[in-house]
């Protein structure tokens, strides 16, 4: 009897075993490909090598023109930064993060006017501002390309630095 159950036990662990190898499929990193078709950047962030954020505000992400822009305070030191980039559920990065990395390249210069920023805070307009000229944008921003969660679908994002005037 006891040989039995053990028989029938080990058919039911292998069977569960190959069923769930065959059931969830993972790419190359060991992530688990799904179904998701969502490709988006919903948040960026900048850290110093104190771990502490660099960014005034909020960073304006616009998904359409796959722009992500961090504003900081005049000065910051750029050339060793930790991004720290939100994406929708199940995508991933590429190329992967792996350590801090220069964003000098990616600081924009750019002249302000009235309402750009609000209590030292940047508003609104001056994210649409920026995104709706491309042809301002530096040649050597940062570019991370996000793979959606079927791994179909890739967008290829432009990552900015503005930094506040003087006040």
């Amino acid at each position: 009897m006891k040989k039995m159950i053990n028989k029938i036990c080990l058919f039911l662990f292998t069977t569960l075993l190959m069923a769930a190898c065959t059931d969830f499929p993972v790419d190359e990193d060991g992530l688990l490909i799904t179904t998701r078709a969502e490709c988006y950047v919903s948040n960026f962030d900048l850290w110093d090598t104190d771990y502490q954020t660099i960014k005034l505000g909020n960073a304006y992400v616009d998904t359409t023109a796959q722009v992500a822009i961090m504003y900081v305070k005049f000065g910051t030191p750029l050339n060793n930064l930790w991004p720290r980039i939100s994406l929708c559920e199940d995508a991933k990065l590429a190329p992967k993060i792996t350590g801090w990395m220069d964003f000098s390249g990616s600081k924009m210069d750019m002249d302000f006017v009235e309402g750009d920023w609000k209590s030292g805070n940047p508003s609104g307009q001056l994210g649409e501002r920026i995104v709706s000229n491309p042809s301002a944008f530096p040649s050597t921003a940062k570019r991370f390309t996000v793979i959606a969660g079927n791994r179909e679908i890739k967008k290829e994002y432009v990552f900015l630095i503005v930094e506040r005037p003087l006040q």
